[in-house]
């Protein structure tokens, strides 16, 4: 390892503590967890269909998913089963119908009930999915309601609201969209699912777990295949231009770099030129300062880039910190330099 290079490691270690430092506040909203059914080994779902749609909300200008779910379940027999999902974090105004009628959502009382599928321990409430496979809840997160099914074919049908993950930091906010299927395991049979997004014209699709999907008029559309029990992932974010992506790519602290390049150069081949003293004072001096003014002035290009006048990215200023180290290292590297050129000279 050179000189330059030991120069080059040891100031991005100074730096690098300050960096980290300076995302220390929590960088997201959590999202709502919910899930399909919960169901029974007494009835077979022929198939789902999730539509959501992403709404903005007016005043804070995030974005929330709407609901409509749909499930086609046949049952031998007239029965009543109960049912259950998990809504932590989703709205209050729920709706549920079974084969188009209105079903009301009943509140979990232990004192005078016993659930067959909930299992109270001295380590909290558990949800049992079968014998051998529970998981830990909180009775108020769980939407409990007995569906009336007629022999043969039926639709139970539940709609709301749920919130979804994102970042407060950062030139643009990336929502994460979560579901889980684990549940459909439980079923006697759960055939596929048939999942349909609907994303406004400020909005794209970025990730996804569940592979290719069409896309038309702002509509998604995936297929899950039967026996697919991974939890549905994915990713949205505000729709950008090419150039505002590059930007982003190169990030405020990457073009300042590119800067810090593009002045060295300038400031070298002043200093071939002339290496009397002044010269080389000024170019110590006027660098590390100009680094910092592009790099904050990076922020306002990046903004404007994607016609926004704020964002937020924690304590960015602490970087002025590094100014002393950086001064030093280009202060070496100049004496090196200057050195080499005089005695060439």
């Amino acid at each position: 390892m050179n000189l330059i290079q030991k120069l080059n490691f040891s100031f991005l270690l100074c730096i690098f503590p300050l960096l980290v430092f300076g995302n220390m506040a929590k960088p997201w909203v959590d999202g709502s967890q919910h899930s399909v059914l919960f169901g029974s080994s007494n009835a077979v779902v022929k198939r789902e269909i999730i539509d959501i749609r992403l709404i903005k909300e007016p005043v804070d200008q995030y974005y929330y998913a709407e609901y409509k779910i749909k499930y086609y379940i046949y049952s031998d027999e007239k029965q009543t089963l109960p049912l259950v999902f998990l809504a932590l974090g989703i709205s209050n105004e729920k709706e549920i119908k079974i084969n188009n009628r209105p079903a009301s959502i009943q509140k979990l009382n232990f004192e005078k009930n016993d659930y067959s599928f909930i299992e109270k321990k001295k380590d909290g409430m558990f949800l049992k999915y079968s014998e051998d496979s529970e998981i830990i809840v909180n009775p108020e997160e769980l939407i409990y309601f007995s569906a009336n099914l007629a022999k043969g074919e039926n639709v139970i049908e539940v709609k709301y609201d749920a919130f979804l993950q994102y970042n407060t930091f950062g030139f643009i906010r990336n929502y994460e969209l979560e579901y889980s299927l684990y549940p459909s395991k439980f079923w006697k049979s759960f055939g596929p699912i048939e999942v349909n997004l609907k994303i406004d014209d400020d909005a794209e699709i970025t990730e996804s777990n569940l592979g290719d999907f069409d896309i038309k008029d702002n509509l998604a559309k995936w297929i899950i295949k039967s026996g697919n029990h991974e939890n549905i992932k994915i990713t949205i974010s505000e729709k950008t231009s090419v150039f505002s992506k590059v930007l982003m790519f190169i990030d405020p602290l990457g073009i300042a770099f590119l800067g810090l390049i593009g002045l060295f150069l300038i400031n070298l081949k002043l200093l071939r030129r002339n290496a009397k003293t002044y010269v080389f004072v000024l170019g110590i001096i006027l660098v590390p300062i100009l680094f910092y003014v592009i790099y904050f002035l990076s922020y306002d290009l990046i903004n404007l880039s994607l016609g926004k006048k704020h964002t937020k990215h924690g304590y960015i200023f602490f970087i002025v910190f590094t100014y002393p180290f950086l001064l030093l290292f280009y202060w070496l590297v100049m004496w090196q330099i200057r050195k080499r050129i005089k005695i060439q000279n």
